[in-house]
């Protein structure tokens, strides 16, 4: 498929079973997968101010039979706003709170990647190196053995490697499946849990398919280089130094009465899924609060910082948010994946399972983000994410809040509104100064414009580009600062 798929609504027969039991039921469940291209995108609404959210979400509540929602908006470094809504346990009648911890979905990946992501800024690994040399087995797809299938295509999706639901068995509590002899027997033709699904017909690097799988291979990944489980080299590496309180990946090792409890309607009550684990863990079985991952966001829109600790290189960041198959997989990074939302860019992930909802999205320069975590499925979050960003946007924060981090290069923003007739903005940063130039092309690699900004200062820039006397079509338009060169496109619809 050229497009990633999230279905929101799983078959309704289903929504009342056991979610252990499951996958044997299912031919096609698909879970824990991202939103669909054909999805409602979130909406912006303009300027909804912060004593209106409330009634917003509790409204989206009561139509969508969602129990509990935690949300909060991350800007200049720090929580801005957060909100805590409805219950965590219906039984026990326990509100929703910051330290309620939950299930994450498929958003669990964009931690996984980053820890993957360390290791390759250390030399670690290639991109493009076969992962067969890193791995205590072979992992090739048997209909083109000789392709290899390497860190980058797992990242994003077009490895070939397929989620076949009758081999990814979801278990009570954690599952009792070791990581890496359970992707063998997966991987591995003849093994255990083995399927002629398991692969795709087309070679590495020729198809889109979203794949819980090859991001749990990502995992264990990480734990063949370390040398580390790849549970406690989160915990090490990003759980305790950017402060993320009740977070796990296992249920063992959390607080389980204040794991949000995961439920579906049935159209005349809650079915509690109860708390479960499954077998291809690292790409959707991480727990933690709204306000921990908010961290975890604030370290990404901080070019890799939060609060003085770096967990990653800004171009490591920058790399991260850069498609890396257009042709095959448009707006997928590493990962992290892309949408505009009211004519901006924003990067983000989504995630779904039995009882989980969740999303979230930060603005690609890293000016403020967004995510909302429910205990029901669906919960259908587009409908609350979107105000959530207008908020975010104009929210003010403080005159003590520290200022806009800059990249450590650079940076060059998609133009807003896009597309846009007869004029846009846009914006870009120098960590320092530097002369700067905006070349403006044709798809025929014509200059249609040029302008020469002269040296300006370290910061955050933005002009107004007219557009006038130009036909309507696509336009690349390309910054030059202190040999640093960058190229984005733009759409004027007449």
């Amino acid at each position: 498929m050229s497009s990633p798929v999230f279905r929101l609504f799983l078959a309704a027969h289903l929504l009342t079973a056991p979610a252990a039991a499951l996958r044997a039921q299912q031919s096609d469940p698909t879970p824990r997968v991202a939103p669909p291209e054909g999805a409602p995108a979130p909406r912006v609404h303009p300027r909804v101010p912060a004593g209106d959210i409330d009634s917003l979400i509790l409204e989206h509540m009561r139509v969508r039979h969602v129990p509990g929602i935690a949300a909060c908006i991350v800007k200049q470094g720090r929580i801005a706003w957060e909100g805590y809504y409805g219950l965590a346990d219906i039984p026990r009648n326990l509100p929703v709170t910051p330290a309620n911890s939950f299930m994450l979905a498929s958003i669990s990946k964009t931690v996984t990647g980053t820890a993957l992501m360390r290791l390759w800024e250390q030399g670690r690994f290639g991109l493009d190196d076969s992962v067969d040399g890193y791995l205590p087995f072979r992992v090739r797809n048997p209909r083109h053995p000789a392709v290899p299938i390497t860190f980058r295509q797992l990242m994003c999706h077009v490895s070939s490697i397929n989620d076949n639901w009758s081999m990814m068995p979801y278990f009570p509590g954690d599952t009792p499946l070791q990581l890496g002899w359970y992707l063998r027997e997966y991987l591995t033709p003849g093994g255990s849990y083995y399927g002629s699904s398991n692969y795709l017909s087309v070679a590495p690097g020729r198809q889109a398919v979203y794949c819980n799988v090859a991001v749990a291979l990502c995992g264990y990944l990480v734990e063949t280089i370390s040398g580390m489980p790849f549970d406690r080299y989160c915990r090490d590496s990003l759980f305790v130094p950017l402060e993320m309180t009740n977070t796990a990946w296992f249920l063992r090792d959390l607080d389980t009465t204040l794991v949000a409890r995961p439920y579906t309607w049935t159209g005349s009550g809650y079915t509690d899924q109860g708390l479960f684990g499954y077998t291809d863990w690292p790409a959707g079985a991480l727990r933690t609060t709204a306000r921990s991952f908010g961290r975890f966001l604030l370290s990404h829109m901080g070019w890799g910082t939060w609060n003085g600790v770096r967990v990653l290189d800004s171009s490591t960041v920058a790399l991260i948010r850069t498609p890396q198959f257009p042709a095959v997989n448009a707006g997928w990074g590493l990962i992290w994946y892309s949408a505009s939302i009211g004519g901006r860019i924003f990067w983000g992930h989504g995630g779904a399972d039995y009882g989980v909802n969740t999303l979230m999205y930060i603005e690609e320069g890293g000016r403020y983000g967004a995510l909302a975590l429910a205990n029901s499925n669906p919960a259908t979050l587009s409908a609350v994410i979107g105000p959530l960003l207008a908020m975010a946007e104009t929210l003010t924060v403080g005159v003590r809040e520290q200022a806009e981090r800059l990249p450590d290069g650079p940076w060059l923003e998609q133009n807003f509104p896009n597309p846009f007739n007869p004029s846009t903005t846009i914006r870009f940063a120098l960590p320092r100064p530097a002369p700067v130039s905006l070349v403006f092309h044709n798809v025929l690699g014509e200059v249609v414009a040029r302008i020469d900004r002269g040296v300006e200062e370290a910061g955050w820039h933005e002009f107004r580009f007219d557009a006038a006397g130009l036909a309507s079509g696509v336009y690349l338009y390309t910054l030059r600062a202190g040999g640093a060169v960058q190229t984005k496109s733009m759409l004027l619809v007449r």
